[in-house]
């Protein structure tokens, strides 16, 4: 198995207004209900041209930042529904990298090299804005909130390496509180949410890092005061994802850390991001082969590998979950096809009810049903060989996808009195043997029904 090398629901859209330092209009959904046992589409995002591709972040209307390769660099991008941008660099660096991107599309990250001079920046409304350091030549932005207060790691000293965490806002950059006496370690901040609350670690005068978190007024928080650990994200709730001491994920509510770790699946777990339904997302570290793979944490479900709640058959190793929206849509890389890609799984919500093939033998004419239609309801029947995800064209990658990758369009069907809709057709004798991915949809409506996975006789 070849993966990356290690590096640290809906039907329909309702969307609400939220008041922040102005108004905008952000989606909302209900928590995950899991259908199983396939939950997610998992989308490819294509690079600007050369052969690596990093998601970092996404935002609740679905837009994902983060690096993909153009030859010899990575420039930051934004992907919105199979539409993939170069957000360009600050000049004169050669790269950049989304790091997050808020729900006005304001992407926080750097510009440069990455080794060893690098900028923090601001993608906003058009403009590419550097936000400075304090005061030596070296920055890097981490997470943004819809306020457009920006946080991130920043060197105080010219040419010294001794990073202290930032907040950035209306064009200052203001040091964060760091440990007492340990101006010599400082700290990184990785992720602010909407209260202005940020989380991130520290060193303290002595001992390794701690998770720690800054209060709207600045005040630090020392969450894990006996413990080596770092926070990475947080949501509107206050509720913060990160890792403790032995590489265990955690989950903070109101100060105290609850571990989501499974140690039946993981040697080591690292939770990235907690949305605002208290679902994590992040990666583990496998107990047998040392490699990565991505996972997505409920309180129902506990840990799963994003890979088991995937269409089978697919050419995917998702190991990076860096990101989770609050309609559940996780954003991270891994291996498609032996190349490194970004991706964004969504969750799928089937409402039309797919049989299999009858008799299920090739050489045969075989019949597959679809069912809960509306009467003269025109469905489209697919199927694959390989699992994975195709977005519908017309419809909202928030609305759905199919599960499909490379789908063809075995025929359509329209509805009968009984909302019945059925295809027959042969199957070559060469697909004896052979499993099969079918799903139908309606493009005009983006509805989907469940996966069939069929072998053939």
């Amino acid at each position: 198995m070849i993966r990356p090398v290690m590096q640290k629901r809906c039907t329909g859209i309702i969307l609400y207004l939220l008041a922040i330092t102005s108004t905008t209009l952000v989606p909302t959904r209900h928590a995950l209900a899991w259908q199983g046992p396939y939950d997610y589409a998992v989308i490819e995002i294509d690079t600007l041209g050369g052969l690596i591709g990093e998601g970092r972040g996404i935002n609740d209307f679905g837009v994902v930042t983060g690096g993909d390769s153009t030859g010899q660099w990575l420039h930051a991008f934004t992907w919105s529904n199979g539409t993939l941008t170069d957000m360009g660099v600050l000049d004169p660096h050669p790269g950049s990298k989304g790091q997050e991107i808020n729900n006005f599309g304001w992407i926080a990250g750097g510009s440069g090299a990455y080794n060893p001079i690098e900028m923090a920046t601001l993608w906003k409304d058009g403009e590419i804005i550097s936000l400075g350091t304090l005061g030596g030549d070296n920055s890097h932005a981490f997470g943004i909130n819809d306020s457009g207060q920006v946080v991130g790691k920043a060197y105080p000293i010219l040419g010294e390496n001794i990073r202290w965490p930032f907040i950035w806002q209306d064009g200052v950059m203001t040091a964060l509180e760091i440990f007492p006496n340990a101006e010599d370690r400082g700290g990184e901040a990785w992720d602010i949410n909407n209260l202005g609350e940020a989380v991130g670690f520290a060193w303290p005068d002595s001992g390794s890092q701690h998770a720690v978190m800054w209060t709207a007024d600045g005040t630090l928080v020392d969450l894990t005061p006996d413990l080596f650990g770092q926070a990475h994200g947080i949501n509107n709730l206050g509720e913060v994802a990160g890792f403790v001491e032995y590489a265990n994920a955690v989950i903070w509510r109101d100060g105290v850390p609850t571990q989501i770790h499974d140690w039946g699946l993981a040697q080591d777990s690292y939770a990235e991001a907690v949305n605002d339904f208290s679902e994590v997302s992040g990666y583990y570290i496998h107990w047998q082969s040392g490699d990565p793979y991505a996972f997505i944490w409920t309180e129902q479900t506990g840990m799963r590998t994003l890979e088991d709640l995937i269409a089978p058959q697919s050419r995917w190793e998702l190991a990076y979950a860096l990101d989770i929206n609050d309609f559940g849509m996780i954003v991270g890389y891994g291996m498609h096809a032996d190349l490194q890609r970004a991706y964004v799984a969504t969750p799928v919500t089937p409402s039309i009810q797919l049989t299999n093939a009858h008799p299920g033998v090739a050489g045969q004419v075989n019949g597959i049903r679809a069912s809960g239609l509306q009467p003269g309801t025109k469905v489209y029947f697919c199927w694959s060989g390989q699992g994975g995800g195709t977005l519908i064209p017309g419809c909202d990658v928030t609305v759905n996808a199919l599960q499909l990758e490379n789908p063809t369009v075995a025929g359509s069907a329209i509805a009968d009195a009984n909302g019945r809709a059925t295809l027959k057709g042969n199957i070559p004798r060469n697909v004896s043997g052979k499993t099969l991915l079918f799903q139908a949809v309606i493009p005009s409506s983006c509805e989907i029904s469940n996966l069939v996975v069929q072998t053939f006789e």
